[in-house]
């Protein structure tokens, strides 16, 4: 990172920058000295600082939707707890540091001293991505296959805001492969620790955009 680089550390000058994720090359020292400071989500990712942007609407009512009934689908697990993004997940095998949107840990959670006052956790039992629009190509190509690398995460749900779709992965047994399965009616349901969690409740109060359609010549609508 050039001397002359300014990083943006409050949420106003991170709005200033506009809406899309920026990356800046960095050392990993330079990341924790931001991290340490800053106002809102930032990632370490390929030797690149990852300036997040400002949630959206309609991703915040998901994420509280998905952390309340992720809470309640682990009630009666006493071994399990929900973490919100303010807690990191860190893989130490690729020094990759993640904010997912939740994550579920299950059992002692193993703690990764970043720095003196700064720790994450790595050993997600299952991570939780409302996909946004600048992130989604990252999300699917880079931060995808490093969570499949964790050994203690089963479970991947990676849920798009703009229409109702969930996709869930799933570790198959302790090996390498995972399964995909598409959730995409709000009737529908997918199991966590036993518990049905339906996407009618994780799409509660959430306004979708409205599909705007081109007409033809002849007033037909495509």
């Amino acid at each position: 990172m050039t001397a002359d680089v300014k990083l943006p550390i409050t949420i106003a000058e991170r709005i200033e920058l506009g809406p899309e994720l920026i990356r800046i090359p960095a050392t990993w020292e330079e990341y924790l000295d931001l991290l340490d400071e800053c106002e809102f989500q930032i990632e370490y990712d390929d030797q690149q600082i990852i300036l997040m942007s400002i949630a959206s609407d309609p991703h915040e009512v998901i994420v509280m939707n998905i952390g309340t009934y992720l809470n309640l689908a682990i009630d009666n697990e006493p071994d399990m707890a929900v973490r919100g993004s303010n807690r990191h997940v860190f893989i130490p095998e690729f020094q990759k540091d993640y904010a997912p949107d939740a994550h579920v840990i299950k059992g002692e959670p193993a703690i990764h001293q970043l720095r003196k006052g700064l720790s994450a956790n790595t050993n997600p039992w299952l991570v939780v991505e409302v996909l946004s629009p600048s992130t989604f190509v990252r999300d699917i190509k880079e931060k995808l296959p490093a969570y499949k690398k964790i050994p203690s995460l089963l479970h991947i749900i990676y849920i798009h805001q703009d229409r109702p779709l969930v996709t869930v992965y799933n570790r198959v047994g302790s090996s390498v492969v995972w399964e995909t399965i598409d959730y995409d009616r709000l009737e529908d349901h997918f199991p966590v620790a036993g518990q049905p969690v339906y996407l009618k409740d994780i799409y509660k109060k959430v306004v979708f955009p409205k599909v705007e359609y081109k007409t033809k010549r002849n007033g037909k609508k495509k």
